[in-house]
């Protein structure tokens, strides 16, 4: 089970792709192969302003703790998304895959955003993608939603899918060294979580 990382004093997020597909160069001068691959996913770099020695930063610092031998969730808030409501969704038919996802449940003739991240929970763990152009939904809700990366599990109908608050999940990196603390504050902190599968 992932442990809920507080957005206490966050001061920035970072989101990047990790990279699994690649390039196979040309043999004398032959065209370059693009070789995409079931498996490419992401990773916030996350960083905090000086922590005040009160509730809210003991239970980040506590949080992050715990999550070094668990994995840690996050809310993915980024700047400069559209504050056009579009609801969350459910998965539409079991057994989908590749880079086009069919979804339901949606907020009737909304508009979903190219570059917009959302997340699709699945065995209960979030997997983050991007809308890779604009969709509409269709006035019964329905929405073909073309993605980045592509799926990495065969889908279970009705799995939910987070439009609003996406969230990121995985592995903690980066808080080896701990909290340090200095009279009245907790020195500013920075780690990275990045999705497993």
């Amino acid at each position: 089970m992932s442990v809920l990382i507080p957005w206490t004093r966050i001061a920035d997020l970072t989101i990047r792709p990790r990279l699994f597909s690649g390039n196979q160069e040309g043999v004398l001068g032959g065209a370059d192969l693009q070789i995409p691959r079931m498996g490419d996913r992401f990773v916030v770099d996350v960083s905090t302003s000086q922590l005040r020695q009160d509730a809210e930063s003991r239970q980040l610092v506590a949080a992050l703790m715990e999550a070094t031998t668990a994995d840690a969730r996050i809310s993915l808030r980024l700047p400069n998304t559209p504050t056009l409501i579009r609801g969350n969704g459910v998965v539409d038919g079991a057994g989908q895959t590749g880079s086009l996802l069919r979804v339901s449940g949606m907020i009737p003739n909304a508009a979903l955003h190219w570059g917009v991240f959302f997340s699709i929970v699945h065995a209960g763990v979030h997997y983050v993608h991007m809308i890779r152009s604009q969709v509409l939904v269709d006035a019964s809700g329905r929405a073909a939603v073309p993605i980045w990366p592509m799926l990495r599990f065969i889908t279970i109908d009705d799995e939910p899918c987070h439009f609003e608050d996406p969230m990121i999940e995985g592995q903690l990196v980066g808080f080896d060294k701990g909290a340090g603390f200095e009279r009245n504050r907790t020195k500013p902190l920075a780690f990275s979580i990045q999705e497993r599968k």
